[in-house]
Order: C-alpha cells, then structure tokens, then sequence
C-alpha cells in the first residue's frame, strides 16, 4: 500500500515538473516575440524622418526697384535678347500696386428685410408714387422758402434805415428850448454820368474819370496841378427835425402810426412805443428819425463822425405805410400757395406710405434711388461693369438699358459708414424667404454691392535697355514706352509669407513627429512591463522546479528502497 502510493506521489510529481517545463518554454516563446516587437519599433523610430526648421535665407533673394515719384516698382524678372538690338538689351517683366475702382457683390446671411405693410405694388408704382413724393415736398419747399424770403424782404425793406437815408450830412445842430436838431446836407455836384465835379480857382469846373480830370464845357483833359482843385458842393438844408412831445396832434398821429407799423412788422424794438420821445419828425419832408441816430453825426452833441442819417418816410410810394401794404398783399398770396403746396405734399406722402416697400435691412434704413447723382452713377456703372466682367448674373445689371441709363429699381443704404446698394427684386426675394413673425427669420441671402478703390497688383513686360556697373550689377533701366532712364535700387527681401507658411509646416511635421516618437515610447513601455512579468513568472517557474526535483529524488529513493525491500522480502 505504501509503495503504490509512493509510485502514484512520484508520478504526480513528474507530471507536475513537465508541466512547469511546458510553461517555462511558452514563456520564454511569450518574451521572444516581445523582443520582436521591441525591436521593430525602435527599428521604426530610427526610420522617422526628424523635421528640420527652415531657414530665411532659403526666402530671402535680392530683388531691382525704381520709383518714377508715382508708384514704386518692382523687377521680376529680365531675359537677354536672342538678338540684341541697338537701344535695347532686355526683355524685363516688372510689376506696380495701383488703386483700381472696382464693383464688388457681397452677400448678408440672414438680412432680415422688413417691407411696410400695405397695398401690393411693383417697383415702377413704388418709384411713381416716390417721385410725387419727392416732387410735392420739393414745391412745398420752395413755397415756404419763397413765403419766408417775403417776410423776410418786408421785415428788412420796412426797417427805416433802408427805406431812405441823408447822406453827406456836414452839421447837425441842437436846439435845446425847442427840442430840435437842424441838419445841413453838404451834397458833392456830379454830371448827368455821375462823376463828381471839381472847380479850380477861376472857377472852371472840371469832372473826374478814371483817375483823370476833364473839362466839363469842352471835354478837353486838366494839365495842371490837381491841388487847385476842390470838389464842388452844394449845400442842403437845414432840415429840421422836431421832438415828439413838439409835434401837432396831427403830426403826432402820422409819426405813431408809422412807428407802431414799424413795431408790428418786426423793424424796431416793442419799446419804442412806450417812449416815442426819442422819436423825431420833419413835417416839410415827412421824414422821421430816431434820437440816438441823430447824436451820431458829425457835429453832433456826442461828437461823432457819421455823415449818413437813416430816416423813414411818412408819405408817397417809400412811405413805411405803401411799402407794408404790397407786402402783405403779396405774403397773403404766397401763404395761400404754401397750404395748397402742403396738402398735396401730405396726400403724396399717405399714398407712398400706403404701399408694400421695402424699409429697412437690419437697422439700415432703406432708400429708393429714384434719380442718380454723379457719385451714384459713377459707382453703379463701375459695378455693373465689373459684375458683366466676371459674368455674375446680378438683377442690378436690369436696372440700366444698353445705353447705360438708370431705368429703376436700386435701393440704398448705409452700413458702418459705408454706402451699400441692393435691388428691389433681391430685397423682396429675401423677404419672401423669410418665416416667423413678419416674416423676419430665416430669410435666404441678401445681394448688395459697392464699389471702392482695392490695391491691385499690375504686371507689365516691355523691351529695356538694362545697364551694369561692371560687376554685373545693374544700375538703371530705360523702357521701350518711356523716355527717362530710372536707377535701379537693389534690396534683400525676405518673403515673409512664404517663410512663415514653411515654419508653420515644421512646427506641423514636429508636432507629428513627437507624436509618433511618444507612441512608439509608450507601445515600448507597455512591452517592457510585459516581459518584466512574463520574467517574474519564469522565475518562479524555475523556483517550482528545482522544488519539484528535489521531491521528485526524495519520493524516488523511497520507491526505490521499498522494491529493494520487496525482494528481499519474497526472494527470502
């Protein structure tokens, strides 16, 4: 019994040891392949290319320019001539930025157009019913502006101060009992042609014309000395104008109802009707003046240098009473066409607000361009133009005939400062897109144009004879188009663009790079602890077996000894 269970114990044991050996060797397979892999990948890693930074000298190069004091231009490239000629060495190709006019077509996501409710109309009803509009408040205008110039006309004309005037006065004395200054006129003779009249000692009288002087009896020119001559006057008045508180009550009426017609006309202050003691009147002349007017003239109590009285007359066509009269016959009448002007005006302006139109893109009011300026027309011919060029099918190009004149259509708007314009048919194609309330949402894109001045790049190519300075540089050029020789400027450009679009590329393939070099660092890792444990495993395996050994001699000797004493036993 023993040795059958000694026999089953070794067997176990062996079977155990041949298993620990099994799974020793798929390990050691296991760690083989991992060295594999390990060294594919770092055959990988040395197989990447490492990214190298550009260098600006790779875009850098040396460039010819020249400057005719309007633009600046830059040579781009220049070919010898198969068969040089006797002016000419050169086939050069150069190039210049110039500000071209151009029209452009942009396009507004979501323009949200808003149209005015109202009766449905075409555009062409739309521009009729503006164009009465605009004609309507144009008269309207012009009625007020003209009933405003006569009221204007009337307040001024009747002011006394334009109504008539004494000039050249040479005294004006005051009687203080009698409250009554006396003003003498000293009036410069003239001739029937109005140049003045001079007289010498003997009494001949000479006149003065262009800076020379003429006899007045026979036209014959004055020889002798112009300091003999005097200007010969002739002396008026005086007249004699009395204080209102001296006047007659006849006369006293007469200057108050003058005086209050000046007041309501606007001509001279309210106050003057609370104190008509400054208020001075010539009964012979019918001409009235005013205290303060009068102590300005020269002699005067306040010894000023005026030689001009302003007056106001009572009587006859200047009078303040004849003059109020035509004017406010004649107000009346431009009142009366100034209310017709204005109702006619705001029945053209219900009607245009009763349409359908278009108002509003966004916040940007809309307006119909019913006449075109010279600004406006320049700027749409040139979009028009260009939109033709680029063969862009625009509903802008239908607003002008073949003759290139405005048929209609075209609404304007400001956005950011810039003028922009947009067509009928696009607004209300967008505005028909729309959903939501007022149909505001979602509307399809808005078309708009301008025109504006863009930097563009213009490249030439002309024969040239192109000098050198004997060390193959060259130092000026002249052009086949153009008489003057221009010196050459030679300068180190770096193409900025071009090397930054280069180093953006490395710092790309870097970024690849590292990338790819931490990938295979961590696939790496991740095989190194694989081989760490599968290294664990085996040595414990080797443990296992050298125990498994040990046990295997030990129950192998017990076996052993029982079937030596097996024979003995039965061999007796």
């Amino acid at each position: 019994m023993g040795m059958a269970a000694s026999q089953a114990r070794y067997l176990a044991l062996v079977a155990r040891k041949s298993n620990c050996e099994y799974e020793g060797q798929q390990i050691n397979q296991a760690r083989t392949v991992l060295s594999n892999q390990s060294a594919n990948l770092f055959n990988q890693m040395l197989g990447l290319n490492v990214p190298i930074p550009p260098s600006t000298q790779d875009y850098t190069k040396q460039q010819y320019s020249f400057t005719d004091g309007i633009n600046d231009y830059t040579i781009d490239s220049w070919q010898q001539l198969a068969t040089p000629e006797e002016d000419y060495n050169y086939v050069v190709t150069y190039h210049y930025y110039q500000d071209v006019y151009t029209g452009s077509q942009k396009k507004r996501n979501d323009p949200k157009v808003q149209f005015a409710s109202g009766i449905d109309a075409s555009v062409d009803q739309i521009e009729t019913a503006l164009r009465l509009l605009t004609q309507t408040k144009q008269e309207y205008a012009e009625a007020q502006a003209a009933t405003k110039a006569m009221q204007d006309e009337a307040a001024v004309l009747s002011n006394y101060q334009d109504v008539d005037t004494f000039t050249g006065v040479s005294s004006c004395e005051y009687d203080t009992e009698n409250d009554v200054y006396s003003v003498t006129q000293t009036i410069v003779d003239k001739t029937a042609d109005g140049d003045p009249i001079y007289t010498d000692d003997a009494g001949t009288q000479y006149y003065l014309r262009d800076g020379k002087y003429y006899n007045v009896a026979d036209d014959q020119e004055y020889t002798g000395s112009t300091s003999a001559l005097t200007p010969s006057t002739t002396s008026i008045g005086p007249t004699n104008f009395t204080g209102y508180s001296k006047l007659s009550t006849t006369e006293q009426e007469t200057v108050k109802a003058a005086i209050d017609k000046l007041v309501s006309e606007g001509a001279l202050s309210e106050d003057i009707q609370t104190d008509y003691a400054n208020v001075y009147y010539d009964a012979a002349s019918g001409a009235i003046a005013l205290r303060a007017d009068l102590r300005n003239l020269y002699g005067g109590s306040t010894g000023g240098l005026q030689t001009v009285l302003p007056v106001l007359q009572t009587t006859g066509d200047n009078s303040v009473a004849q003059i109020a009269g035509q004017y406010d016959t004649q107000i009346s009448a431009l009142q009366a066409v100034e209310f017709q002007a204005l109702q006619t005006y705001q029945e053209a302006e219900k009607a245009y607000e009763g349409l359908r139109r278009p108002t509003y893109v966004g916040n940007c009011e809309l307006t119909l361009l019913t006449d075109l300026t010279d600004d406006q027309k320049a700027e749409l011919k040139q979009i028009v133009a260009d939109m033709k060029e680029q063969n862009i099918d625009s509903p802008i190009i239908d607003c002008f005939n073949q003759n290139d004149e405005y048929l209609g259509g075209i609404y304007q708007f400001k956005m950011n400062g810039v003028t922009y314009y947009t067509t009928f048919e696009e607004l209300n194609r967008s505005y028909e897109s729309g959903t939501g309330i007022n149909q505001i949402d979602s509307q399809s894109k808005l078309s708009y144009y301008n025109a504006t001045y863009v930097s563009t790049k213009m490249e030439e190519t002309q024969k040239a004879l192109l000098e050198t300075d004997g060390n193959g540089r060259f130092t000026s050029v002249r052009f086949e188009d153009d008489s003057l020789t221009y010196t050459l400027n030679v300068e180190t450009v770096t193409d900025e663009a071009a090397y930054q679009d280069a180093m953006n590329q490395y710092n790309y393939e870097n970024a690849v790079y590292d990338k790819m070099v931490q990938d295979i660092n961590a696939k790496t890792s991740l095989i190194q602890q694989e081989d760490q444990q599968l290294e664990l495993r085996l040595k414990q395996l080797d443990t296992e077996q050298n125990a498994l050994s040990t046990e295997i001699d030990a129950v192998s000797k017990v076996v052993q000894d029982n079937i030596e004493d097996s024979f003995k036993t039965f061999g007796g």
